[in-house]
Parts: structure tokens; sequence; C-alpha cells
């Protein structure tokens, strides 16, 4: 891949995440972001609500806001790994696309001794306890079993709660927070939409989508391509965990708006809607979360990263990746961040020595880190 390329396809891309630029201001709300972009990895809380955060410009209470008014969940549609959906989406999206991990959890499940009875056992439990509590945490949840005779031991607890999810039995609901600062947060769970009737935690909106299957494929290609074009087929087919036969079927279900272009020497989809590339945009300064869909939303990240400063984001290919500095399209640092006595410091390892105007972005960033936490936050430049 040139440098020409390489520089294109990350410019475009940046685009189409809402990073550079950002989109209008009334596309900007947490509910805006997460349906452009019909998934965002949040496995890890604080890095799943800065995903958000950094896109709409706004604080952390604007995302608990919507998540407490049932707009926004977390659950597991696709390859076992939590990601913000909107509510209204993930049932849909999880039947669609939940047989590959549920099929590889159902071995994990049985090495636990957890077999099928158990899981209905427990999805009965937790909506007898929810129909009255309206939402628990994973502790009450925990508690639960332990008084209707499931033992809770180990990741059972865990395992269980994974599976009631892709059942359609459970989301996440309400977020508590539990003090100040960005890991100072709590998930709780609540009755999904449907079997919610009752129960305090449920959505209650009655605008859960049920597309068929035609529709929901056109659906998951045109927000997929709409939101990290361009992308190959193989990129498609990582994210949602399928094979080459649905992402080629979504494709065509979208009627044309998802394209076929070439960029360099390789094939790539697009969308109708995406922008033209601006190959002369500059884009700003940004600290991206480490499991942000600028990295992760693909599978080959030759147009973000090299492989020499892909072992410095991955170190070890443990699948844990560090925060990123991202600059005029290229990931230029990491970053971490440490909170104490109610100041955030994020520490810059830089790739490069920086020059003045990263240092000044870098600050900028830094500061929208600060807000969006509600928190004062300081930058600190560290040897790599």
């Amino acid at each position: 891949m040139t440098p020409a390329v390489r520089r294109d396809l990350a410019t475009r891309r940046l685009a189409a995440l809402r990073l550079a630029p950002l989109a209008p201001v009334a596309a900007r709300t947490p509910l805006a972001v997460v349906e452009h972009h019909l998934a965002m990895q949040a496995q890890d809380l604080s890095s799943g609500l800065w995903s958000i955060g950094v896109r709409t410009g706004g604080t952390v209470s604007d995302v608990l806001a919507s998540v407490e008014r049932g707009e926004l969940t977390r659950t597991w549609p696709m390859r076992g790994t939590l990601h913000w959906v909107a509510t209204a989406d993930a049932g849909w999206l999880t039947a669609l696309l939940a047989a590959p991990s549920m099929r590889a959890a159902a071995r994990v499940l049985e090495r636990e001794g957890v077999i099928d009875e158990v899981v209905e056992r427990a999805g009965r439990l937790w909506t007898e306890h929810l129909t009255g509590a309206g939402a628990m945490t994973r502790a009450e949840a925990s508690a639960a079993l332990t008084a209707g005779g499931v033992d809770p031991s180990g990741q059972r607890t865990y395992h269980l709660l994974v599976r009631q999810h892709q059942l359609g039995l459970l989301r996440q609901g309400p977020i508590r927070r539990t003090g100040a600062g960005p890991a100072s947060f709590e998930p709780t769970f609540v009755l999904a939409e449907g079997e919610a009737d009752g129960a305090a935690g449920g959505c209650g909106s009655g605008s859960v989508r049920r597309p068929e299957r035609a529709e929901a494929l056109a659906i998951l290609a045109d927000r997929y391509v709409a939101s990290h074009g361009p992308v190959t087929e193989r990129d498609f087919a990582g994210w949602c965990d399928q094979p080459l036969r649905l992402v080629r079927e979504a494709v065509a279900a979208t009627e044309g708006r998802v394209r076929v272009e070439t960029v360099g020497e390789a094939a790539y989809l697009v969308h109708a809607d995406s922008p033209p590339a601006a190959s002369e945009q500059t884009s700003p300064v940004l600290l991206l979360p480490g499991f942000d869909e600028w990295l992760l939303g693909y599978k080959d990240r030759s147009a973000q990263l090299t492989r020499e400063q892909e072992r410095a984001v991955v170190p070890g290919g443990n699948g844990v990746f560090r925060g990123t500095l991202v600059a005029d399209s290229a990931v230029v640092g990491t970053w971490r961040r440490a909170v104490a006595r109610g100041t955030i410091t994020v520490e810059v390892t830089p790739f490069t020595r920086p020059s003045r105007a990263l240092r000044s972005g870098a600050d900028e960033a830094a500061a929208a880190y600060g807000r969006f936490w509600e928190l004062p936050c300081t930058l600190r430049w560290v040897d790599g």
C-alpha cells in the first residue's frame, strides 16, 4: 500500500467514523452516533463511553442520560464482545449475528457445567427478580442465582448473563455512578423489550425494530459501510463475524447503495452517501480510546498503522489495545490516563518528537477529554 493510498483510506475512514470532521450538531447526540455505526465495540465501559463522547463533543452525563432513557444499551450481538447498539436494534442484530459466538460459548458453558436446564432456570430467576426490582447489578444477579439454588461460582454468572442477552431476555440498563472519573461506573441489567411488561427497568418505548431478513441484511451493510468505509469484504466479514457469502448477500440487498470502488490496486466497498475523498483535509488531533472502531472496525488496519506501530498499540499481540494519539489521519503515539485527587492526567508516548502543532492539538484533545468526564485534565509527554 503506497503512502498516498494509505492516507486516502485513513482520511475517508475518519470522516465515515464521524471523527474528522465531526458530524453536524443534530447528528451528534449519543443515539445518533451509535445508530450511524450500528454497533460500537465497548467491552471496556470507560473506553466505550469515550468512543461516543469523542464523536459528540458532549459529556458523560449526556451518554448516561441516553442509556437511562432506554435509547442505548450494551449487549453481545457478535464476536462474543460487548457493543453499544441502539436499544431498538439490539434484538434483530443479535438474532442475525450472534450464532457463531453462541456456538463457541456453548463449549465454555459445558466446561463450566452449565447445561441448558441451568440456562433456563437462570432466566426464570432473573425474570422474577427483575419484575420487581427493575434492574440488577452483576452482584445482585449472582445473589438471585444463589437464592434460587443455582451455583454462581467462578465465571458462571458472567456466562449466564451473556447467554441471556444473546437469547433476547436481558439487556444492559442504566449505568450507576460509583464515584468521579472514568473508572467509576457500574452497569446494570434489565429485561429486554417485550420481556419487560410490569418491570420498572424495561425500555417500554414500543420502538423496537423487527426487520425481515432481507431488510436486516441491507441495514447491516448500509450502516457498516457508511460508518467505516472504504472497507474490504474481509473487513466487513471480520467485523460481523460472518462468512463472505453473507457479506455479499448483504451488499446485494442494498440495491446499489453499497458499491465497489478501486483504491490503489484493491477493491473496496463504499457507500453512495459517503463523502468524496479529501486528501488535503487536515484532521484534528484526537485522543482515541483503545477499543475504538478506528482500529477495531477493520480486519486489515494497515491504512491506520504500520506493523511497528501496531506492536506499540497492541504490545504482545494480546488483543488489549492502548489508546491512540491520531493526527493528520495517522496514529502518532499512544496514551493512557491516571486519576488522582479529582484530576485526570493523560500521559502521551509519541512515536517521534512532537511538533509544536501536535503539542497544541494534543492539549486541546486532552481538554475535550476532561470536559467529557467533567473533571480537570492535564497532559504530560513521556518518552517511549
